[in-house]
């Protein structure tokens, strides 16, 4: 095997994420290394027995090379491949489910900036582990050390094409019945999403207002993610301005979402979760529900109130899956916008399906948007804030947070980062999964109580380095 530096150069330790595999296009990620991938992914289906997988890529402006690549890489050691073309993620999801192949590969950074790329892996219809994940990457460096001429390939394999629109639009139209007519606008920041969104909010009865659904992988209008408030402003404006009942503002591959009120206001993930919890608990004996760690206490009372077990989770999509394989849930939220719905549905994480189903909520009721957002027990919350660290130095830092972490008057969990209970509020810190950076929020009675818990997390960071510090 090449030394350690060369490894890195070749496929970047940075890359290999915690649920999927992400970096710079033609730096991180470039037609060599996504090549050797597409091997690894292939050798990785054969063991299981599969010589077909599912393959599909978003909109960015890597995505043809990248994607040519890693196809290539697929086909080198004879395993074929049902291509869907550029498509949003849940379609790849669905299409596991769907037809007789479950695994699949979806070439996408999701909501990171342009000059981003990745893949994402679905195998027996679930993501791939932290340690697969690192399996493959072993599995690509061995790779590099070996030319085509020295495997025995029977045959190389071939592409074939899938439609698989007119199948999701048929089963979530006819899932989902509106009993009136809502007017709605839906942004695509110019990402992949926009081929679908428009034509299934129409679909299903709506009076649609689609911004930046044009697919442009320079996403010239903002990023393609609607966590950010700043990338809302557009959508935010626009639904007040038509009087529009709802906004829907999706990210760069659709699998999450964030809600608009009427009134402009956002539909944090942990409230729109428990607008699903009052419509979807009641209907099962005492379910499971699956929540993130960012996610506020108010849901997991709500949980309880209507019947279910609150269940918590490390954040990630695929921990949130897992989690909810495991517990059986029939619901689940992580705050960054995913939800996965497993009444009526599949469980995997699709940004048009949740708004679909918000969708039928609000039309099968006499509330507006913001009345349903108002019903909602009130706290006051942060969003989440932002500490910039290098790739390399998060987890160090969160190592020795973890090892300081001292708060006598609260109940402190370590399962992904410290997240701290104390009896008016909570507070938590973790290093981000997808992005340079630890990740705070806080969420309290009072302000009073708010600036207290803050007070303590700012104490336990100047302890690791007075320079950290983060700002509301």
């Amino acid at each position: 095997m090449t030394n350690a530096p060369n490894d890195d150069d070749l496929l970047p330790q940075a890359m290999f994420r915690a649920y999927d595999i992400r970096g710079i296009a033609g730096r991180d990620l470039t037609p060599q290394s996504a090549r050797l991938l597409g091997r690894a992914i292939a050798r990785l289906a054969l063991s299981d027995g599969l010589d077909r997988v599912l393959f599909a890529a978003d909109g960015r402006l890597s995505s043809p090379l990248l994607g040519a690549a890693l196809k290539d890489g697929i086909l080198s050691e004879g395993c074929h491949i049902v291509d869907l073309g550029l498509s949003p993620t849940p379609l790849l999801y669905f299409a596991t489910h769907t037809t007789d192949i479950d695994f699949g590969v979806m070439l996408t950074a999701s909501h990171n900036p342009a000059d981003y790329n990745g893949i994402k892996i679905v195998r027996q219809r679930h993501s791939l582990t932290q340690e697969k994940i690192q399996d493959l990457r072993t599995e690509a460096l061995l790779l590099s050390n070996t030319t085509l001429d020295n495997q025995t390939v029977v045959t190389r394999g071939h592409i074939r094409h899938l439609d698989i629109v007119p199948a999701y639009l048929a089963r979530v139209t006819g899932d989902i019945t509106l009993k009136r007519r809502l007017k709605v606008v839906v942004d695509c920041g110019n990402a992949v999403p926009g081929l679908i969104a428009p034509d299934l909010l129409s679909a299903l009865g709506c009076e649609v207002t689609a911004l930046f659904c044009d697919v442009d992988g320079n996403f010239p209008n903002h990023h393609p993610d609607p966590t950010v408030n700043d990338n809302l402003q557009s959508l935010i404006h626009t639904v007040k301005a038509t009087n529009a009942d709802v906004g829907i503002g999706l990210d760069g591959d659709g699998d999450r979402v964030v809600m608009i009120t009427n009134a402009g206001n956002v539909i944090d993930t942990d409230r729109l979760m428990m607008l699903f919890v009052r419509d979807i608990v009641p209907r099962y004996p005492q379910p499971n529900v699956v929540f993130d760690v960012k996610c506020s206490h108010l849901l997991a009372g709500e949980i309880t109130a209507n019947g279910g077990r609150a269940v918590m989770s490390r954040s990630g999509h695929s921990f949130m899956k897992q989690q909810m394989q495991e517990s059986g849930a029939v619901l689940g939220g992580e705050f960054s916008a995913h939800i996965f719905i497993k009444d009526r549905w599949y469980g995997y994480d699709d940004g048009l399906y949740v708004a679909a189903r918000f969708l039928e909520i609000l039309a099968n009721g006499n509330s507006t948007s913001e009345q349903l957002l108002l019903s909602l027990p009130g706290s006051i919350v942060t969003p989440e804030l932002r500490i910039e660290v290098s790739e390399e130095r998060k987890f160090e830092l969160m190592e020795r947070l973890v090892r300081l972490v001292d708060f006598p008057l609260a109940t402190v969990n370590c399962l992904d980062g410290i997240r701290a209970d104390f009896k008016d509020g909570w507070g938590l810190i973790r290093a981000s999964n997808t992005t340079p950076a630890l990740l705070l929020r806080f969420e309290a009675v009072s302000r009073q109580s708010l600036q207290h818990i803050q007070d303590a997390f700012r104490l336990l960071l100047k302890q690791v380095d007075p320079t950290l510090d983060f700002v509301n």
